[in-house]
């Protein structure tokens, strides 16, 4: 397992930095936007749509950090995943969106394959 001091740095900046930015709001909240949150996050549409999409890209981004393919493959998963929930929901809002969507994590998947 050979890890590049450069995708190190830059895995670190691309999730540390949102992560504690995130971590900051919520300590700031009330408890009652605490609870908001907790159950919007817990939801199974939050889950299904964007918990999937961005587990599926952590675990690419991992996959490549330490260069193990079969993260990889369950992260590509997840994304797959991710995406068909996200496109079976947004159909009903909006036809458009949903093709947007599939085409652009085609596009993603792609990229890392």
């Amino acid at each position: 397992m050979n890890i590049d001091t450069d995708r190190l740095v830059t895995f670190i900046i691309m999730w540390g930095t949102p992560l504690v930015m995130m971590s900051w709001a919520y300590w700031k909240m009330s408890a009652e936007d605490k609870e908001d949150v907790r159950s919007d996050f817990s939801s199974w549409r939050f889950i299904s749509t964007i918990g999937f999409i961005s587990a599926g890209t952590f675990l690419m981004h991992v996959a490549s950090l330490l260069s193990i393919d079969i993260i990889k493959i369950s992260g590509i998963s997840l994304l797959v995943l991710g995406g068909l929930f996200n496109t079976i929901n947004q159909w009903k809002d909006s036809k458009k969106k949903s093709i947007l969507v599939i085409a652009l994590l085609s596009f993603a998947i792609f990229i890392n394959l």
